[in-house]
């Protein structure tokens, strides 16, 4: 490319002819009133050179090798600042079809050979004129938007806009089954705020809370915020101190009071208003399509609703329209905030499950499985509480307790002289690369001088989905580590063989879903069979998990079948139960 250097603020045209003559006539014309030129001497070199300078305007010839004029048009058209780039095409005289052609490929306009310079030197400057003028009423179009659609103090979009945004949600919605949240939230004592410390205070206040409002809530309930390059949030200012939000394709109700919940959480910290600490508080309502409503009008009266019950329950927190779903909103957070605690003052217990040699019924190891005693509740299986933990973001302070409570309790064992029993601990799907594992270990089994042959890792297909390399080089690390790796509840997931393939797998357990009907399902007997032989031709060893009656464990040792778990053999017992199992070494079959 050759570009002039003068008048850095004249308008750029891009010449694209193969032509050299041609180009230098067209260059010397244009210049002489004061544009800036750059050159390309075929379409291909072209594109090129629009995507590096962005030119203002293009003065493009039709016959090119290696790409034509017309093509190169509709290229043009498809990088980014080329949708509406003025483009003078050069054609043929009287070549009406190459005219019609030319405004097809996307032209602005067009000059016919021979050309005349000084209708030359016109054409391009009317075009950019042009130009101009249309950005200017896009301009404009999108002031008026602004003002029609959008909030002036907060960004937020308005009340014409929300309920706009609302209905077409709710056809969505309608159309694939799903539920959609819409919270009402009014501020309290914002009135006593602005009367007191003045209106200019108080609209700091309420931008300040659009902000934090926007912040807390997840970027996939997205939607267009004035003056943001990325859309922002379901969120819009009605008026006054009164906002809604939208929570589209909700995967239950009570997740409507979480994002609630978090509202009030980050508006309690204080605001810090030129000098002033401000504290301020909502009261939210939640209505829930289709639950309470299937109308714009009729969802937001609802939410309306309960955002005054909110008021009368002493401000500072959230109800449903619906009171069964205030119940179990309640009975979830209050759930999730012992969880919470239980986490941080680490208040499970590990269990052992043991794992059984088929061949001669003798103990090989054990699955380390998180039981909690609730002081209210009694006992919660590990279905309700990893899942909230793993919610909660609490997953990788879980895992470093399952890790180091599994680690001292082979020190312990190890200290009463118990021959040593392989502990199988399963790793969360949830932030897997983030939790550090081989460090972890690492440094565990080194504090507590322990081999790492007392471990095995447990993971799911789930974490094996990711098939990313942050996710083998993790698995190689811990086989480098000669740790051995077993995917648990093997062929209930998605493409299953791809990872017996792709990652260091040592052992195999078979899904309980499989071994529950292997007596009476010639299928699952089938499966079972097929995942024995494949593992065992790729040098992998068999668990079987659930094994409850005899007849399934003589069936699993026809099978060839390496090792096994279940009732039949024993349930998961305490820390102080396991050590007199392995003292009385005695065949579990």
């Amino acid at each position: 490319m050759n570009m002039t250097d003068k008048n850095p603020n004249a308008p750029l045209i891009l010449i694209v002819d193969d032509d050299l003559p041609s180009r230098l006539l067209m260059r010397a014309s244009l210049e002489k009133i004061g544009f800036r030129i750059a050159e390309a001497e075929n379409g291909l070199i072209a594109l090129k050179e629009f995507e590096n300078i962005v030119p203002d305007a293009v003065l493009l010839d039709v016959m090119m090798p290696k790409l034509d004029g017309f093509d190169t048009c509709r290229a043009i058209r498809k990088l980014k600042g080329g949708e509406n780039a003025p483009i003078l095409m050069v054609t043929g005289l009287d070549d009406i079809e190459a005219i019609h052609k030319a405004f097809d490929s996307g032209a602005t306009d067009f000059i016919t050979k021979p050309i005349n310079w000084a209708v030359l030197n016109y054409r391009v400057k009317y075009m950019l004129r042009a130009s101009e003028a249309f950005y200017d009423v896009i301009d404009k179009q999108k002031q008026i938007r602004e003002l029609a659609f959008f909030d002036h103090l907060t960004g937020l979009a308005n009340r014409t806009l929300f309920k706009d945004t609302l209905e077409i949600a709710i056809a969505e919605a309608a159309k694939e089954e799903s539920m959609l949240g819409i919270l009402f939230m009014d501020l309290d004592r914002f009135k006593t705020i602005n009367d007191t410390l003045g209106h200019h205070i108080g609209d700091y206040l309420l931008k300040h809370v659009a902000d934090r409002v926007s912040s807390c809530i997840r970027d996939s309930d997205a939607f267009s915020r004035l003056n943001k390059r990325k859309a922002k949030h379901y969120i819009s200012r009605l008026g006054g101190d009164e906002f809604t939000v939208m929570l589209p394709r909700l995967k239950n109700a009570e997740f409507a009071g979480r994002v609630a919940q978090r509202i009030n959480q980050i508006l309690a910290e204080p605001f810090n208003l030129d000098g002033t600490e401000i504290f301020i508080s909502a009261s939210i309502g939640i209505s829930v399509f289709p639950l309470d409503g299937t109308e714009v009008e009729e969802l937001m009266k609802h939410a309306d609703l309960a955002m005054y019950h909110a008021k009368e329950s002493g401000k500072n927190n959230f109800q449903f329209y619906k009171k069964t779903l205030n119940i179990k909103a309640r009975q979830r957070l209050d759930f999730e905030n012992d969880v919470r605690k239980a986490v941080q003052g680490e208040e499970f217990e590990l269990y052992y499950q043991p794992q059984v040699n088929l061949k001669d019924g003798s103990i090989i190891g054990a699955e380390a499985l998180t039981r909690w005693q609730h002081q209210q509740r009694g006992t919660i299986p590990p279905s309700e509480f990893i899942p909230a933990i793993e919610e909660l973001g609490l997953i990788i302070p879980f895992t470093d307790w399952v890790i180091r409570t599994s680690c001292k309790q082979q020190l312990d064992w190890k200290e009463l002289k118990l021959p040593p029993k392989r502990i199988a601990i399963n790793i969360s799907s949830k932030h897997f690369v983030q939790q550090n594992i081989p460090e972890k270990i690492t440094r565990t089994l080194a504090e507590f001088n322990l081999s790492p042959d007392f471990l095995e890792l447990e993971l799911t297909e789930s974490v094996l989905a990711q098939q990313n390399d942050e996710t083998l080089d993790i698995l190689r690390q811990i086989k480098e580590m000669n740790m051995s790796i077993s995917i648990d509840d093997f062929g209930t997931g998605y493409s299953s063989m791809v990872y017996l393939k792709t990652f260091p797998i040592d052992i195999v357990k078979i899904d309980r879903f499989f071994i529950k009907d292997i007596l009476t399902s010639s299928q699952d007997a089938s499966i079972v069979k097929a995942i024995i032989a494949m593992a065992h031709s790729m040098e992998m060893q068999v668990i079987a998990e659930g094994i409850e009656e005899r007849e399934q464990l003589v069936l699993l040792q026809e099978m060839g079948c390496d090792y096994g778990q279940g009732f039949l053999f024993s349930p998961a017992v305490s820390s102080q139960d396991f050590p007199s199992m392995i003292e009385r070494n005695i065949s579990l079959i």
